[in-house]
């Protein structure tokens, strides 16, 4: 007997093991290949604080007021965002999307520190464009809402828009993997729910019910941390990042609409 329990012991601390060392395998995962870049967007290159270089697209517009600032999800690569691109791109908005460092394109390899700065190079590069903080709106799906959340924390954006938000990836690992000490294993835990308060954008969040990746609960937990001017789109029987980009793009823009009648904007540095 006093073999069995050692052995499930050695057992159970060697799946940890490889857990907290394979860890960002699991938690970022680049894939595929982008063979054309999205019609009307071209491909540019931005270079990081720690000097990293990362892929971006862009489509700019003389006629564009506005920026989408687009930070993607944990799998694929940008060519699996293209139709959403192209729905903002309709509805008259700039979009500059990255490429997180070790996905497609760019050098380096992914973690929550890295991503941050691969944020940030992309905000200063749009402020290099002429388009103000106040005319830059941060869209972020899955993990892409962590980098947005903590970004928003920095600095007052039009607004924020969030796809399949989680409250924290610990929240979600755990959920997972049930049986590990999660919060002491994993190192970039993107706690969206800290940040959460200190937002003063309007902020939008998009969540299915039967979202069985980052659960239904954990958007609504996130939505009520949040204090600044907010709407929570509940999608019935909606998965995991299971929605049309023009939906996306229509709701975004109707909300944007509804800010400017509330005036949202007419306080401090004016968005209207």
């Amino acid at each position: 007997m006093k073999k069995i329990v050692l052995t499930a012991l050695a057992t159970y601390f060697v799946i940890l093991a490889l857990l907290f060392f394979f860890q960002r395998n699991l938690q970022y995962m680049p894939m595929g290949k982008v063979e054309k870049v999205a019609d009307g967007f071209r491909e540019i290159q931005l270079t990081t604080e720690d000097r990293i270089k990362i892929l971006a697209w862009i489509h700019d517009s003389k006629d564009a007021q506005k920026a989408i600032l687009f930070f993607h999800g944990n799998a694929g690569n940008l060519a699996d965002r293209e139709e959403k691109l192209q729905a903002f791109v309709k509805r008259g908005f700039a979009v500059l999307a990255i490429s997180y460092r070790g996905y497609f394109g760019s050098q380096g390899k992914p973690s929550e520190a890295g991503l941050m700065m691969d944020a940030d190079a992309a905000y200063k590069f749009l402020l290099g464009q002429g388009y103000p903080t106040k005319n830059i709106i941060l869209f972020g799906e899955s993990l892409g809402s962590g980098v947005a959340i903590q970004f928003a924390a920095k600095h007052k954006f039009h607004a924020v828009i969030l796809e399949s938000p989680f409250s924290s990836v610990v929240s979600v690992a755990q959920n997972r993997y049930w049986f590990a000490p999660v919060n002491l294993l994993l190192k970039d835990k993107f706690n969206s729910i800290a940040f959460a308060p200190e937002i003063s954008s309007p902020v939008l969040i998009f969540h299915g019910t039967a979202d069985d990746v980052v659960r239904f609960e954990e958007g609504q937990k996130l939505y009520h941390a949040i204090k600044s001017p907010k709407k929570f789109i509940e999608i019935q029987g909606a998965g995991h990042l299971d929605f049309p980009g023009e939906f996306l793009a229509e709701e975004t823009k109707k909300f944007l609409d509804d800010g400017k009648k509330n005036g949202w904007w007419r306080q401090g540095d004016s968005n209207s």
